[in-house]
């Protein structure tokens, strides 16, 4: 019993989650990590439940603890399993890993470990459409030169010598195609910055003044506000000042964009430290259309948008700038009706670089 005390409290201080379940399947221990996954403030407070009473006060919880207890009841000695779960208004992908403690033909209990892999799920993600969208900026980009070259050469013989109605003719269609190829060659601009990310170059600098600045742009927009409310005592952070610049712009234009018809457009901008978790968090709220609840969790996805003409690369692109920098963003909505978007930089990170 010593070896399993001593087995067991060694496992705790692995750096993913570790929970232990006596033989009948009650919570015996849990480590720190746990609560940080699960996004749980106190975990031991866990610690002598069973699953009904964890289920009943964290509903959220109910595909985790019932893939545990699925596996349990099939007497597998290991197993293991991927698990979506909503947090906070967050997706994650959990990976759940189980084993028997068996001593001696004596079932001891189980040990659980639980990672989140989400972000792993989503570099994978991200590498397969890399290679998505460096093949479509090939394949595309290849036609679009000969394309707008013949468009050109048709308007400078034909459109000056032929009488006005074909003249017309001639004017409307090839500006069409001109038209088009610029739109389809920047879509592919976009496809090459989606598939090859530029290296970023990280200096000592005020989120809070990028935030000012990015702003400024959009000061005499008609119809829309934009509200500061930046904390004083944010520590400076590394960052590459051009790249957050780019996200700060891309997220308050997707707002902009967002705005209902024949009504005022409100942005509130909003920095704070969050010295318990070692973070600044930037949000920024609007009060425009929210996003889509069935693509809520996929909107920083490639190919995912919410506009007739868009591309769908925009917030994806954000997402690698943002993860460039070890921050996570998250999209959320706001009652009765707006849009959340929230970016985490880690200050230890920032201090480290």
């Amino acid at each position: 019993m010593d070896t399993h005390n001593l087995y067991l409290e060694t496992i705790l201080k692995y750096s993913y989650g570790v929970i232990a379940l006596n033989q009948d399947k009650t919570i015996q221990l849990i480590n720190p990590v746990i609560g940080k996954i699960l996004q749980i403030s106190d975990e031991s407070v866990f610690v002598g439940q069973s699953y009904d009473s964890i289920i009943e006060n964290y509903e959220n919880l109910k595909p985790l603890f019932s893939f545990i207890e699925e596996k349990i009841d099939q007497e597998l000695t290991e197993w293991s399993g991927e698990i979506e779960l909503m947090l906070k208004d967050r997706h994650r992908l959990i990976y759940c890993q189980g084993a028997t403690l068996d001593v001696e033909n004596r079932n001891l209990g189980y040990v659980i470990i639980i990672n989140d892999i989400s972000k792993l799920h989503r570099a994978q993600k991200k590498a397969a459409w890399g290679e998505v969208a460096v093949r479509m900026a090939h394949e595309i980009k290849n036609p679009l030169t000969p394309i707008l070259l013949s468009a050109q050469r048709l308007r400078n013989l034909f459109l000056d010598k032929l009488d006005s109605k074909d003249s017309e003719i001639i004017n409307k269609t090839t500006k069409t195609i001109i038209d088009q190829v610029a739109s389809m060659d920047s879509m592919v601009s976009a496809f090459s910055d989606y598939a090859n990310t530029p290296e970023i170059k990280k200096v000592s600098a005020s989120l809070n003044a990028l935030v000012n600045k990015a702003a400024s742009l959009y000061d005499n927009q008609a119809g829309v506000r934009i509200d500061l409310d930046l904390s004083g005592d944010l520590p400076k952070l590394q960052l590459d000042k051009d790249a957050i610049s780019r996200v700060l712009i891309n997220l308050i234009k997707n707002s902009i964009e967002s705005k209902k018809k024949k009504t005022s457009l409100n942005i509130v901008i909003k920095s704070r430290i969050v010295k318990d978790e070692g973070i600044v968090r930037l949000t920024i709220i609007d009060n425009g259309n929210s996003f889509p609840t069935n693509i809520l969790d996929q909107v920083f996805e490639p190919y995912v948008t919410t506009k007739p003409k868009g591309g769908g690369l925009g917030l994806a692109i954000v997402q690698n700038i943002v993860e460039q920098h070890d921050g996570q963003i998250y999209a959320s909505n706001v009652e009765p009706h707006g849009a959340r978007v929230t970016i985490e930089f880690s200050i230890i990170t920032s201090q480290r670089s």
